[in-house]
């Protein structure tokens, strides 16, 4: 996915309890569309975040952010790309990114309904739980070796897989009504 830049996330012009990074807010807009099929590509972030107030480019882009993500999410190709730096960044730094998206699919998710009442499948249970793990990761958590950054894409993958199932539980398709009643 294109690296989209929001200038309100900057740390600087953090005013509140917004998102801290693209990364969370892509997070959190999946956690939204998991359980609201009908949000509003203009407006969604305000249904999420109080604090965000983004000027006429960042509105483009957000925009632009919920149509990518409406479209990988409904891709039969499964090619949803995390919002995340590029592979040459350093690994702490995209470590922090993919903690920060866990963290916004927690919190959107959240906010857009999901409870503990929540019938869920024992998978995507565990998924949840695992996304939750994984938002708590810090770059300190890092072991320094020649793996990390097979590991790190192998756990890029598992969130993606996991996030179309839980996409896929929580918006089922469901089948046309072809009016097929006896009379």
């Amino acid at each position: 996915m294109s690296q989209l830049y929001f200038p309100s996330l900057d740390a600087g012009k953090a005013t509140g309890d917004g998102p801290a990074s693209a990364a969370e807010l892509q997070g959190a807009l999946c956690g939204l569309l998991c359980l609201d099929s009908h949000a509003n590509r203009i407006t969604w972030y305000k249904s999420l975040f109080d604090d965000i107030h983004p000027d006429e480019d960042e509105i483009l882009d957000l925009t632009a952010l919920f149509d990518q993500t409406v479209q990988g999410l409904n891709s039969l190709d499964f090619d949803l790309q995390l919002e995340l730096p590029e592979d040459d960044a350093p690994i702490s730094s995209r470590l922090t990114a993919l903690s920060d998206w866990c963290q916004g699919l927690i919190f959107g998710l959240g906010v857009s309904g999901l409870t503990e009442d929540t019938e869920l499948s024992g998978d995507t249970q565990e998924y949840i739980a695992d996304v939750v793990k994984i938002g708590q990761i810090s770059d300190s958590d890092l072991e320094e070796n020649d793996d990390e950054d097979t590991n790190f894409e192998e756990l890029v993958e598992y969130l993606r897989m996991g996030l179309f199932l839980l996409y896929g539980e929580l918006q089922p398709i469901e089948p046309e009504d072809n009016d097929t009643t006896e009379h």
